[in-house]
């Protein structure tokens, strides 16, 4: 790895360095996905998985499960309905209720997505393993901050 100035920083720019990561999983992620001849960025992945496994969910329900505001949840959920993806009907139990539910565009693409997605999982196990085990380190660190946010630390500390 090159020296920067981010890497000197080491943990006083992890958002710095998470970003970075993220950017480069994403920028190539989104190569496998043209690969594939599919439209599709990674900022949609959880809102297609979960309703592809879902089958029709409502917008609350979304936004609770990935933990992500309402608004997020709906802004996504534009871009998706905007690429063909995906759908929004009425709740047959409550008109005020939107349900999203995959398009006949999404329900056609999904065999191709899962393909990638195997694919990918294969690959993440494979190199997040050998490097370290970084999903149970980010698992700790989230819960960690779940029971004191980031910023009451910041408070306590001296």
């Amino acid at each position: 790895m090159k020296p920067n100035i981010i890497n000197e920083l080491g943990v006083l720019a992890i958002g710095s360095r998470m970003r970075r990561l993220y950017d480069n999983l994403s920028s190539d992620t989104a190569r496998i996905y043209a690969d594939h001849e599919l439209e599709f960025e990674i900022k949609y992945f959880t809102l297609f998985y979960i309703i592809s496994r879902r089958k029709q969910i409502g917008i609350v329900d979304i936004a609770q499960e990935l933990s992500l505001t309402h608004p997020a949840i709906i802004h996504l959920a534009k871009g998706l309905e905007k690429k063909g993806y995906i759908e929004s009907v009425r709740s047959p139990n409550d008109n005020r209720k939107r349900i999203l539910q995959l398009s006949k565009k999404g329900k056609k693409c999904l065999p191709e997505f899962e393909k990638v997605w195997n694919k990918l999982d294969s690959l993440n196990q494979q190199l997040f393993a050998e490097i370290h085990p970084l999903l149970q380190t980010m698992a700790a660190i989230e819960q960690a901050l779940e029971e004191t946010s980031y910023y009451k630390r910041y408070q306590k500390f001296n």
